[in-house]
C-alpha cells in the first residue's frame, strides 16, 4: 500500500488539467504548471501552496520519467480497466459510461484518467521491483521490539457519538464544534476496546483526543464520532499483529525507495520556479 504523499500526485494528474489559467507557477521538463493547478490541489487537500506546487512538481516528474521508461498501455489495458471499474458498480459498460457522463465528464475524458493511471501504476511497479525483499517474519520481529509505541493501543475511551440522516449535517458540526447541532444527535459512550469491532478500535486508535473522525454511513444516515478521551496502553503480542508489522514495514520501505527516487530526479530535472 502506497500512502497518502504517493497517491496525491494520482490525483493531480486523473482531477486536473494544465490549463493556462491565471499565469504559470514553475516548468518542469518543459511541461508548465499553472497558478489554477496550485490553486485546485491546494483547494482539493487542504494543503498551502508550497505542498501543492510540491505534489505537482512531482506529477511533472512522474510524467517524465515515464516517457523517458517507455512505459507504455493500451486500448485493450484501458478497456479492460473500464470493465472492471462497471463490474464493481454492477453495471454495464454502458450504463457505466452512462454514469459518469451523467456528472458532466466525457467519457473519452475518463478513459484519458484510466490511461494516466495505468501508467503511473507501472512506473512505480519499476520503482518498487526491490522493496520487501529483506522484509521477513525475523526483521518484523526486530522491528516491532524497536517501534511497540506504534503498535501500541488503547484499553478504553471515552467518545461522543453524532448522528444524522445528512451527511452535510456532519460536516458543518465538524467545523462547529461538540455542541450538537440542529438535525445532529450526540450521544457520550465509555468503550472498552475489547467489546468494540476491530475497525472502530483503529479509528479510535488512529485519531487524536479532542478530534472529531470523518462521517461514517450507518444503518440510520451517517455518524460521526468525537474522541473526548483515550485511557490505558495496550501492547498487543507480536503474533496478534504480525500482518500489521510486515505491512507496515513494507509500508516504509515503499516510500524511502519513492521519496529517495524522486529527490534525486529532482535534483538533475530542469525546473524553473516562477511564482509560488
Amino acid at each position: 500500500m502506497i500512502k497518502k504523499a504517493i497517491f496525491a500526485s494520482l490525483m493531480c494528474g486523473i482531477c486536473l488539467n494544465a490549463q493556462m489559467v491565471n499565469g504559470i507557477a514553475a516548468i518542469v521538463e518543459n511541461e508548465p504548471i499553472t497558478l489554477f493547478e496550485v490553486a485546485k490541489v491546494k483547494e482539493q487537500l487542504k494543503i498551502d501552496n508550497v505542498r501543492a506546487l510540491d505534489l505537482l512538481i512531482r506529477d511533472r516528474l512522474e510524467q517524465a520519467q515515464i516517457k523517458s521508461l517507455g512505459i507504455h498501455t493500451t486500448p485493450f489495458e484501458i478497456n479492460d480497466r473500464v470493465a472492471n471499474l462497471a463490474k464493481q458498480n454492477g453495471m454495464s459498460v454502458s450504463e457505466f459510461r452512462s454514469q459518469i457522463e451523467s456528472q458532466g465528464t466525457k467519457f473519452i475524458d475518463f478513459k484519458s484518467d484510466i490511461e494516466k493511471a495505468i501508467l503511473q501504476e507501472k512506473l512505480y511497479k519499476q520503482i518498487f521491483a526491490d522493496v520487501g525483499r529483506n522484509v521477513n517474519e525475523s526483521a518484523a520481529k526486530r522491528y516491532y521490539q524497536n517501534n511497540k509505541s506504534q503498535f501500541s493501543s488503547f484499553e478504553s475511551a471515552s467518545i461522543t457519538v453524532f448522528s444524522s440522516a445528512d451527511v452535510e449535517k456532519l460536516m458543518e458540526q465538524k467545523s462547529f464544534g461538540i455542541k450538537a447541532l440542529s438535525g445532529v444527535k450526540a450521544q457520550t459512550l465509555n468503550l472498552n476496546r475489547e467489546n468494540i469491532s476491530p475497525r472502530l478500535v483503529v479509528l479510535i486508535a488512529a485519531t487524536p483526543e479532542g478530534s472529531f473522525t470523518q462521517p461514517l454511513q450507518s444503518q440510520n444516515g451517517y455518524d460521526m464520532f468525537y474522541i473526548n478521551t483515550k485511557n490505558g496502553v495496550y501492547e498487543p503480542s507480536f503474533d496478534e499483529i504480525k500482518n500489521d508489522v510486515i505491512n507496515s514495514m513494507y509500508q516504509a520501505e515503499q516510500e524511502k525507495v519513492a521519496r529517495d527516487y524522486f529527490d534525486k530526479l529532482r535534483a538533475k530535472a530542469k525546473i524553473n520556479m516562477i511564482r509560488q
